[in-house]
């Protein structure tokens, strides 16, 4: 302790009293002090063990990895700080305050050349994960007062390549980049050899600035005008002048939009109005007066800010696909790099832009080993589906066998290593998921055609028929077979008719798939004994395999085949129903499915959706449940209430949704996700289909009709890439009509030998949208997806139509010639007419679209004869002129009298 004397007045008599303070000594202030920031620095330290154990069991929690950080800066551990940073920035995007702060952070410890270079990355990654005018403010700034080791010119320009043509900020970059020139002009003298050039610079700022559609781009027009004349003659200021009005014309047409953008919170609302933005300026591009606006540089901001602003939304993905597009075919090599790698960062858990960066290091001939990289940086992402894994595989596969030598034996080993790697790897990752795989089938058909060894394709072959149910699979026995029938050398044909037979036995989803391949191999090449054996084990299972079928049809669909009602009776039968009601008041009503025992009923009310049932219904719709019998037992007065005036069972039959061509293992979730777009569900059930049906299908009530009205307009809307049939559910069978017109639209043209590359809707666009304003353009596919080569292109009027068909039949487009008409469909056959036994027919019910197999059906079958039509015609069985069937006494008379 110090004992210090001071004078000081206290207000006594004495005007010079001692008075004696006690204070603490320094010494033990300064202990003190330190084990309190000693006990601090502790805490923090058992909070940062915490956060690190917590980041290991869950390394995607953001904010463990944010409070880690602060923590880390907290103890002054600036190495440990920047490893946390690094090991987020791996593992997710950044958010922009986040990026802003390391930014700063960094910039106010830079001290030397190396460090300031550091920071010129790290600007341009946090413009990766995100577009944000306080990032690319900040990076302007701290270019200009950089120093001397960093160049402010080439940092601007690195900015303005990126936002000089966001028509809301961009003119904040230009006249940072004015400033800058303006003030290396100022530092000259005009006796300077490069006066004159600095001065054009400066003018080449302003000139931008007024060309552009920018927000308050006229307040550079003076400047501009005054320096002009002092470089140029009038006619250059008269032409600069006519291209500021158009881009004042040009920001004033696009204005809406972003006051639109700014004034809306909802993530897919804005996503709509980027998307409507955006081709709003693809058709202003297309005019001649605009053409100086540089609309490509606005659709890359555009296409930057709607990725980042709705990166949630499911349209995101669509949006970088076609940022990617526009890039390719626009810019550099450098920003098509760049706007590759962002996103890959904005969407790093789909295959479709890693494939797309290795397909550029292919085409700039990186070489394998920088393909492989990228290949193992997409791995270590995580596909979020097994398809997105397989895709992502193939693909590298499919580059590892363009580098491969095939007469080479080490090269060949090599890419079988390759090829049992990624087998593995996806069983190993996926587990049953993988056991239908694209992988050996591609590795077996390389194993028959390029390396010629169809001992070791049959050998892959035999390892998939060991997984799952792939032995049943038709389409594993298709190609064993087509491979073995092409082989080098040949296969005897006996080995190839006991594959044949083998196949058939096997096969459950399909048979007849593997039955006209045995049936026109043996009409090729067989005997009549093998020919005859054919045709014996063929029918055999074919007719096992349809009465299954049809059995597995009755309880999907909900009706008997067997028990329908004759129409010409139904006028009776309803009358009949009237009749009895009284009498059967308080009873069941029966019909000719009431024969059933109650068990049944319950199973097959199990399978349905809860509808209602009209008077003289015959049982074309889904079949009534076991509870709307009961319901029945009620009294006349309330059965006419209910038929008239039931919301709940009208309302649940207009709020549902049919939805058929989905996958044979359709991904519940990923349909649940798709169908919640269009409104809240309350049930979804999903029947796993059958080849014969084309596929599952789904029954998918939501709260409200609008619902139902939303999701029918996005008929055809592809998921896991393939087409889905969206339609109205209706308890009453009805006639299918057909959605789209069937007489000449002189509007609308119909494009075929189109090539398969370009049967997209971005594609077509691209070529049919210069002739006019287009209405629709709809690409024809099969039921998987993949396209037939065929178009529609709907304009809103026929004059651009007629000038479409001018310009473009006959147009090579790739390597094919494609040829353009006006929409003019055939008559379509009279769906009421029934085709004869043994002619193709399709299924009215939804199911198989193959036609079955009719060469076994005796000829006099195929042909009715005419008392069958006639007595079918005429519907009327008392005739007495009506042939009666023959008895077995009357065929013993017969017998005996000859």
């Amino acid at each position: 302790m110090a004992i210090v004397e001071d004078e000081v007045r206290n207000g006594s008599e004495e005007e010079n009293e001692i008075e004696v303070v006690v204070e603490e000594d320094e010494a033990d202030q300064d202990s003190d002090d330190s084990d309190d920031d000693d006990d601090d620095e502790a805490v923090i330290e058992k909070k940062v063990a915490e956060l690190v154990v917590r980041i290991a069991d869950d390394p995607y929690n953001y904010n463990d990895h944010i409070d880690l950080i602060q923590a880390l800066w907290s103890l002054s551990e600036l190495d440990r700080w920047r490893s946390a940073f690094d090991r987020l920035q791996k593992l997710s995007l950044l958010r922009a305050e986040h990026w802003l702060m390391r930014l700063q952070t960094e910039d106010s410890l830079a001290h030397t050349p190396q460090a300031r270079e550091h920071i010129a990355e790290l600007f341009q990654q946090a413009t990766l994960d995100c577009y944000s005018i306080p990032i690319l403010t900040e990076w302007c700034s701290w270019s200009l007062g950089a120093g001397e080791s960093i160049s402010a010119r080439d940092q601007l320009e690195e900015v303005l390549s990126r936002a000089g043509a966001d028509p809301l900020s961009g003119k904040i970059f230009w006249d940072a980049k004015f400033e800058l020139e303006k003030a290396k002009l100022e530092t000259m003298n005009e006796d300077n050899p490069n006066y004159i050039e600095q001065k054009k610079r400066v003018l080449w700022c302003l000139e931008e600035a007024v060309s552009r559609p920018l927000l308050r781009s006229e307040e550079a027009w003076p400047q501009l005008e005054e320096l002009a004349l002092s470089l140029h003659n009038q006619d250059y200021v008269d032409k600069v002048k006519k291209q500021h009005e158009a881009a004042l014309e040009y920001l004033q047409k696009i204005s809406p939009f972003e006051d639109r953008l700014l004034t809306t919170e909802d993530p897919e609302e804005k996503c709509k109005i980027y998307q409507e933005y955006i081709n709003t300026v693809k058709e202003l591009s297309r005019e001649d007066r605009y053409s100086e606006c540089d609309s490509k540089s606005i659709l890359k901001v555009l296409y930057d800010r709607a990725t980042t602003e709705c990166l949630s939304c499911e349209a995101s993905h669509e949006l970088l696909l076609a940022f990617v597009r526009h890039v390719r075919y626009t810019s550099s090599r450098a920003t098509i790099h760049r706007v590759l790698e962002l996103c890959a960062r904005r969407c790093p858990r789909k295959a479709t832009f890693w494939i797309l960066k290795m397909q550029q290091a292919e085409h700039e001939d990186k070489g394998m080993d920088e393909v492989k990289s990228i290949f193992e940086m997409a791995l270590s992402k995580g596909m979020e589906s097994y398809k997105q894994a397989e895709v992502l595989w193939l693909s590298y596969l499919e580059q590892a066998r363009r580098q491969t030598d095939f007469g080479t034996q080490d090269q060949v080993d090599k890419l079988r290593r390759t090829f049992r790697l990624a087998w593995d790897s996806l069983a190993e990752a996926w587990g049953e998921e993988a056991n239908d795989c694209e992988v050996p089938l591609f590795w077996a058909r390389l194993e028959y055609k390029r390396i010629k060894d169809p001992v070791q394709g049959k050998e892959i072959f035999e390892e998939i028929f060991k997984y799952g149910d792939n032995k049943t699979l038709s389409k594993y026995w298709e190609a064993l077979i087509n491979l073995e029938r092409t082989r080098d050398p040949p296969a005897h044909e006996r080995k190839l008719r006991d594959l044949h037979k083998r196949a058939l036995r096997s096969v459950n989803d399909y048979p007849p798939s593997v039955a006209r391949l045995w049936t026109d191999y043996e009409r090729d090449y067989g005997q009549l004994a093998t020919s005859v054996e054919c045709a014996e084990l063929c029918e055999e299972k074919l007719k096992t395999w349809r009465e299954s079928y049809q059995t597995m049809k009755d309880k999907m669909i909900g009706q008997k085949q067997k028990g329908k009602q004759n129409p010409n009776k139904k006028a009776k039968v309803d009358n009949k129903k009237k009749k009895d009601e009284k009498s059967n008041k308080g009873k069941r009503k029966s019909d000719g499915s009431c024969e059933d025992t109650e068990a049944k009923r319950k199973k097959d009310a199990d399978m349905e959706v809860d509808v209602p049932n009209e008077e003289g219904d015959t049982g074309g719709g889904v079949k009534r449940s076991h509870d709307e019998d009961e319901e029945e037992k009620a009294d006349n007065k309330r059965q006419r209430k209910e038929s008239s005036s039931d919301p709940g069972a009208t309302g649940r039959e207009a709020c549902t949704l049919f939805v058929s061509n989905l996958e044979f293992k359709v991904n519940e979730e990923n349909l649940r996700k798709k169908l919640s777009e269009y409104g809240d569900i309350v049930s979804m059930r999903v029947r796993a289909g059958v080849k014969a049906f084309g596929g599952s299908i789904c029954y998918c009530q939501y709260k409200t009709p609008e619902s139902v009205d939303k999701a029918v307009k996005h008929d055809r809307t592809p998921l896991d890439g393939r087409p889905m049939f969206l339609s109205r559910y209706s308890a009453t069978k009805s006639k299918p009509t057909f959605k789209y017109a069937m007489t000449t639209e002189r509007n609308k043209l119909f494009v075929r030998n189109l090539p398969y590359s370009h049967c997209t809707k971005e594609a077509l666009t691209e070529i049919f949208d210069k002739f006019g304003k287009l209405k629709d353009v709809r690409v024809v596919t099969f039921k998987d997806g993949k396209p037939k080569g065929l178009a529609y292109i709907d304009y809103e009027e026929e004059q651009p139509a007629s000038l479409a068909i001018e310009k473009t039949n006959g147009l090579m487009v790739g390597d094919r010639k494609i040829e353009v008409a006006v929409s003019a469909p055939p008559p379509r056959q009279d769906p009421g007419t029934s085709a004869a036994l043994g002619q193709p027919k399709r299924d009215a019910g939804g199911g198989m679209r193959r036609t079955q197999l009719s060469s076994f059906i005796p000829r006099v079958l195929q042909t009715q004869t005419a008392s069958t039509s006639t007595a079918k015609s005429n519907g009327n069985h008392s005739n007495g002129d009506q042939k009666q069937p023959l008895s077995n006494t009357d065929f013993r008379n017969m017998l005996l009298n000859k």
